[in-house]
Formats: structure tokens, sequence, C-alpha cells
């Protein structure tokens, strides 16, 4: 038994041994040195595209870890290390592309702390490349590469910090800090033989239905020289457009990347200034998304040394450091108080006189999970049951806007403002420059603590009558408009009111009918006419002194009361949210 144990683990260590030995330059032949080849620089963090990086962090403590599998299809060809065509013609007819396919496995991990640092390491690997030889004496082609099959690349380390970003978030910036160490194999297009570095900036602008995200940077390099073909250092640069949908478990998008040498004649050199194009998708998995995999695919736009093909897939997972603490173990009930309380119907472990369902058994789930009853289907997981949920499959955001329907607001008052950006969110209005305007009707305004809708701006009616005069058109549209947009406002009261000049029967008559003018016009306009009301009071309810001009002129007014709420509707402003 021993011995056989013994065999078996020197048959392991012996296929791990010809494993590396696989991976290691074939010194066997006159070699010359090669460079890294790939150009996709895979972004890694679970936010991130698959070749941009994202200036975005877990707001807790993250470790994630990533895989990519790619492969790249004549990623180095015959032109790109022989200039003259006379002579690639020739040596396209006796050998094929210097790398013809590339299987590389890429190796992700990472961390990101007190959402704005992130550190990463990547290590890739050729599991697989196709090579063709390079050398040719009677085109006058001295070097000879001879890659191995398979091969570790240079391992890259990295160290990202969020710079600046405003308040909502809408657009961020952040700095990349990158090494390249040089394990890989420099015969095997694996590494660049020696340490390099770079230094990185990402933008990100997020406007909520879709997110556009810049890359750019330079990265040092050793040189590098195969025939013809010289490299320095790189300018490199991405740009890209996503597209988030269900609530971010899956996203799509487009990316363009690509970069150009630095020095010896490379800037914008056809040979050295690759640039492709990829469309991605991505898919998060399970209820707090940790999980998710991804896929990519596109082509080279230029004639650089970029692969004529690439396709690639992803897979990924992220923990917080708060998911690895034990749970307080929940209420158990113990045996001995079944005598104490009886029988238990629905074998739930609540004795039926305590049960409030005694025949449906507990599910132990958030927000009762001992009341005996089992909780009620709430499908998003954001604590309003699937019944009350107006939007089932999208959880509400909590943001102090409607929160109690069950759906995320981006735009409550439908004034094209998003909600981030709007001083008004609930009051549909015009844009302005002045941030604690923007987005806030011009005549109107909900007084916060209060009833009462306040007119900035009197509606004026033709003299002696009812009849709205035009230019106050745009007061009653912004009532109209802000009924439409809040339905859980139950009741509107309409109240006119006059000064003291002429008697006080004419006066009531008079503001009466002000006040049912305005209710018409809000009805003709599409608010029901159950939910409003109208009362003049002539000149009984003074707001300012009678004996000046200026007293008598705000006396003669029309208010707006709100009398009731739809139960469930939105909280009065500065109430708290529900806990998520």
């Amino acid at each position: 038994m021993g011995r056989r144990v013994a065999r078996e683990s020197a048959g392991l260590v012996g296929a791990a041994v010809l494993f590396f030995l696989w991976l290691l330059p074939a010194w066997a032949f006159a070699q010359d040195k090669t460079f890294y080849l790939d150009r996709l620089y895979m972004a890694g963090a679970p936010d991130d595209g698959i070749a941009l990086w994202r200036p975005q962090m877990g707001q807790k403590t993250r470790i994630y870890g990533q895989f990519g599998l790619g492969f790249a299809l004549n990623p180095f060809r015959i032109e790109n290390h022989v200039d003259d065509p006379t002579a690639a013609a020739t040596l396209s007819q006796t050998s094929g592309a210097p790398v013809t396919t590339q299987l590389i496995g890429y190796f992700d991990a990472g961390v990101e702390i007190l959402d704005r640092f992130g550190f990463q390491v990547e290590l890739p690997i050729i599991f697989f490349q196709g090579t063709n030889p390079t050398s040719s004496s009677s085109l006058g082609l001295p070097d000879a590469a001879s890659p191995n099959a398979a091969a570790i690349m240079d391992m890259r380390l990295d160290a990202r910090a969020i710079v600046y970003r405003t308040t909502d978030r809408s657009f961020k910036l952040a700095l990349d800090a990158a090494a390249w160490l040089p394990v890989g194999n420099k015969y095997s297009y694996g590494g660049d033989g020696s340490t390099a570095g770079g230094f990185f900036v990402a933008g990100e602008y997020d406007l909520k239905k879709f997110f556009l995200l810049l890359n750019t940077g330079i990265q040092f390099r050793p040189k590098g020289d195969l025939n013809d073909f010289q490299l320095q250092h790189e300018w490199r640069w991405g740009f890209g457009g996503f597209i988030p949908l269900r609530d971010g478990a899956i996203r799509v998008g487009a990316e363009i990347f690509g970069s150009t040498g630095i020095g010896r004649g490379t800037t914008f050199d056809a040979d050295n200034t690759p640039l492709e194009w990829m469309v991605e998708g991505r898919m998060a998995l399970g209820q707090k998304k940790q999980a998710y995999v991804g896929a990519g695919a596109g082509t080279r736009l230029t004639a650089g040394y970029a692969p004529d093909f690439r396709i690639l897939g992803v897979a990924g997972y992220w923990f917080t450091l708060a998911d690895t603490e034990p749970k307080s173990p929940g209420k158990r009930w113990k045996a001995d108080r079944y005598a104490e309380h009886g029988a238990d119907s629905d074998h739930d472990g609540i004795p039926d006189d305590i049960d409030l369902c005694p025949m449906d058994p507990e599910d132990h789930k958030p927000p009762n999970p001992d009341d005996g009853c089992p909780a009620l289907p709430d499908r998003d997981g954001d604590g309003i049951p699937d019944i009350s949920d107006k939007c089932p499959d999208q959880p509400e955001d909590f943001d102090k806007i409607d929160d109690q329907d069950g759906c995320p607001e981006d735009d409550a008052d439908k004034d094209g403002i998003p909600d981030a950006k709007d001083a008004c969110p609930k009051e549909p209005g015009e844009a302005s420059p002045d941030p604690s305007k923007n987005g806030c009707p011009q005549f109107i305004r909900r007084i916060s603590g209060s009833s009462e809708i306040q007119v900035l701006k009197q509606i004026e009616f033709e003299t002696g009558s009812a009849t709205i005069r035009q230019n106050s058109y745009k007061i009653v549209d912004e009532v109209v408009r802000l009924m439409k947009v809040n339905p859980e406002i139950k009741h509107l009261d309409i109240e006119g009111h006059t000064d003291n000049k002429g008697s006080d029967e004419l006066n009531e008559k008079l503001s009466n009918d002000r006040a049912h003018s305005v209710m018409k016009y809000l009805i003709d306009h599409g608010i029901e006419a159950d939910r409003l009301a109208a009362a003049g009071f002539g000149p009984k309810r003074p707001r300012a002194t009678n004996d000046t001009p200026e007293g008598r002129q705000l006396n003669r007014r029309v208010e707006f009361h709100i009398r009731g709420k739809v139960e469930g509707g939105a909280a009065p402003p500065g109430s708290p949210a529900p806990p998520p």
C-alpha cells in the first residue's frame, strides 16, 4: 500500500515538473528575445469592463477573484515584423504568421477598501499558442524566435484610487499606478524581460440609463526588437459605453482600446498602433449579485499588432469581510414549551396558541421571523410584499421619494431632470443653472411641513370677473402638473379671497366664482373632479391690511390647500425612509 502511494506521488511530482519544463524556453534552439505580445490588459475588478477599468469601488471592504479565458487569431502577423512588401510576400508563401493563435488564461485577485482604494494582481498564462519561424537568411531576417507552446506571462500589480467624484456619483475620476514584474517567458511572447511600470487615469460619466468610460495613460516598457519590428514606451487609451439592465443584473456594452509607441519612430507607426473594438455582456448571479459571468468578442481596426479576431469569457466572485462574520443564532422554541402551550398544527415549532398562522408553517424570514406566518412573496427583496409592490421585479431605492410604492425613481415628477439633480423631485419644473432651483416650478411651491401650495405669482382675473387671464394659465398649469405626478394627494381645496372694497355679498360671490373657475380649469386639463373642492370667502380672511393698495393686492388671491393623502403615498419631506 505504501509503495503504491509513493509511486503515485512520484508520478504526480513528475507530471508537475514536466508541465513547468514545458513552460520554460526551449534552450536547445538558437533564439532571440521576444516581448509581451498580448494587447488586452484585462481590467479584472467586479465592476470593470473586460478591457476598461472603472473608477468604481465596493462601499464595504471587498475581496474578489476573476478568471478569464481568451482566444486570439493572428495577434502578430508577417507584415508586423517585415516592412519590405516583397520579402513579406515571399515569406508568406513558405511560412505563416509568427503567432497564429493564442489561448490565454487571465487570473485576477484583488481587494477594495474604504470605497476609494483598490489593489489587484494579475497573472496571465499562455495555455497554448501556434507559431511560425521569424528568421530567413535569404530574406535578411536574422531574428529567430523559438517560443514554447505554453508560457507564463509578466505579472501585473495595480494600485487604484478614486481622486474625485460628485456628490451624486454621476462623475468619477481615478488614478492607477501599475507595475509589471518580469516573471514571464521573454522568449515566448510572454514577457518584456525587465520590470516595467505605468500611470493611468479613468473617468466615468454615469447617466443611470447608461454610462460612458474613458481610460488613458503611459506604460514605460523596455526596448524590444524582432527583425523590423521595434517597440518602446506606449501611450494606451480606451473608450466605452455600457447599459445596465434589470437593476444592474445584466450589463451590455462596447469598447474601443488601443495604443501607440513613444520614441524610436514608433509614434503612430502602423505596426505600433494597434486598435481593437469589442462588444461585451455580463450577468450577475444570485440575489446579492456576488458571482458573475461575462463574454466579449471583437476584431482589430488597424494594421497594428492586434489579433484579427478575439473572443473571451470571464467568471468572477466577490465577498465583503462582513459576509464572513457568523450570524447570531435566531430564536428557537424549546421542546419543553410544547407541553406549556399545546399543539403545533403546522409543525413549524411555534405552538398554535401563539402562532398567528397556525395552519401555515413559519419560514423564519424577515420582517417577522417568529410570528408563525410565512413572509409574503417579495421577488425583488426590497421588503415590500409583491401584493403591495407596484414594481415587484425592481427593488425600491428608498430615496425618500414614494418609498412605499416599491418602485425605484429616476425622475419622479417626470420633468426630464433626474431626481439626483432635481431640487424639487416631486414638483415638475424647469432646468436651471442654479442647483437650488433646478427642476423646480417657477410660480408655485409646496411648503415643507405645511399643507399649503404657495403661489409665488398671483393668478389674475379680468376686472370684476371670474375669467382667468391668459397670462396666468402657466401658473395654473403648474398646479395641474403637480397634481398629475402626485396621485397620493387625495384632496385639494381651492379658496378664493378678495379685499374689502365693495359689499361683502358681492365679494363673496366673486371670490367663489373665481375659485370655481380655477377648479374648472384643473378639471378640463385632466384632474379628477372628486379630488377638488372650491369655495369663496370674500374679505373674511385677509393676509394683510386693507388700508394700503399693497395690502389690498395681497388679499386678492387664490389659495390651494392639500387636505388629505392616499395611504401608502409619499412621505412628507424630511421623513425617514424605511430600511431596505
